[in-house]
This record gives C-alpha cells, structure tokens and sequence, in this order.
C-alpha cells in the first residue's frame, strides 16, 4: 500500500485545525502520516498538536517556523516540500475536512492503475467559497476540479513524491498553487524526456475546502 505524506499549512483556526486533524484519525486506510506547519510560533498550536501528536507519534508531526511569512503558506510549504517523504504528497490546509474514506477510495484509484505510472490524482471537493476559481457557484456546491488555473485546488490532489520535490514551491504570490501545478507539468517533461504528465481523476468528492 502506498504511503501519503499530507503536509497541512497553519495560521490560527484553532476548531478546524482540530477537525482537521481527526479527519485523518478517523481514516479507514493507516497510510498516511501528518506533517503541521504554524505560520511563526502559536502556543495554542503547540499543546494541540501536541495532543493529537501523542496519540500517532509515528504518523504526526508539527513545527512553526521562526517568523510569520504570511505568503499564503507558499513558504511553509515548500519547507514541507524540502522533508517530504512516502510515495505521494498532499499538501493542504490545516482547515480543510477529508471525508473518513478518502485515503480509501485513493489507494483503490492506485492500485488500479498501477500499470500507468500516473502521476498525479485529483478528487472533487465542496467548497465554502461562493463564486470559487472561475464558476459562478454558491458557497459550499460541489466543485468539480480540473487540472487548469482556476479550476483546481492545491488540497484536491496528490502528487507522486518524487515529483513533488522537483517542482517545489518557488512562487509565492496569491497565484503560487496555479505555478505549483504548472512546475509539476514541466518537472515531469524535463525528468521524463519530454514525457506528458499523468493525470487522473477519482469521480468521488473527498474534501470539504474551507
């Protein structure tokens, strides 16, 4: 079974950072570990994770950095990135929601497509955000994900580590997940000589975005 490594970015929201982190407790597959970063230094932060980190030593992990970046999360991202390990990499929000099964439904995409060597797997998500990327839908619709600018959100999918690493986390502008996913198509070409990105779509909503 493949491992997921979710690195979560963090500022604040100490509820939904609880909620968010029994999303992954309450996983039915185990192949995951957990990777906190806190915008700078946040007492509250610590003694939460600090809790749930006693709970999974083996699978939780958490940091705050030194100074707040306030970047969107780019830069605590990309030193997520730096120590990224497991085969596929999800980077997300500390508070967002995943569906009890989501990791579930992605081993079973995996494994089904073993032979494919796919690089890159996305999900649909509900999202909070009335009028999100470029629809005109109401706060918390289905948002049908696709790999384009506007269309696509960093926490609805995963990329194979390796990848991942490649491509890092250059751009910190408010446009910083759309590079993202651009640098991934162009790490792939220039790793694979050439080779098209990989991409498929589990037809399942895995994620609440909030």
């Amino acid at each position: 079974m493949k491992t997921v490594h979710i690195i979560a970015v963090a500022y604040k929201k100490y509820g939904e950072l609880r909620v968010f982190v029994q999303s992954w407790l309450n996983q039915s597959n185990r192949n995951w570990i957990l990777s906190v970063i806190h915008d700078g230094h946040d007492d509250e932060f610590v003694e939460i994770m600090k809790y749930f980190a006693a709970i999974e030593p083996d699978k939780i992990a958490y940091q705050c950095t030194d100074i707040r970046f306030n970047d969107y999360g780019h830069s605590l991202r990309e030193i997520g990135l730096h120590s990224a390990r497991g085969d596929y990499v999800l980077l997300t929000n500390a508070d967002n929601y995943y569906i009890p099964k989501a990791l579930e439904f992605i081993n079973a995409a995996i494994l089904e497509n073993q032979s494919s060597n796919v690089d890159v797997f996305m999900f649909d998500m509900v999202h909070s955000h009335s009028k999100p990327g470029r629809t005109k839908l109401p706060a918390y619709s289905i948002f049908e994900v696709s790999y384009q600018s506007g269309l696509i959100d960093i926490g609805a999918a995963i990329v194979t580590t390796d990848l991942a690493k490649k491509a890092g986390f250059a751009n910190k502008s408010f446009e910083g997940d759309a590079h993202y996913f651009k640098s991934i198509a162009i790490a792939k070409e220039k790793n694979a000589r050439g080779e098209k990105l990989t991409i498929l779509k589990i037809p399942r909503v895995l994620l609440v975005h909030n």
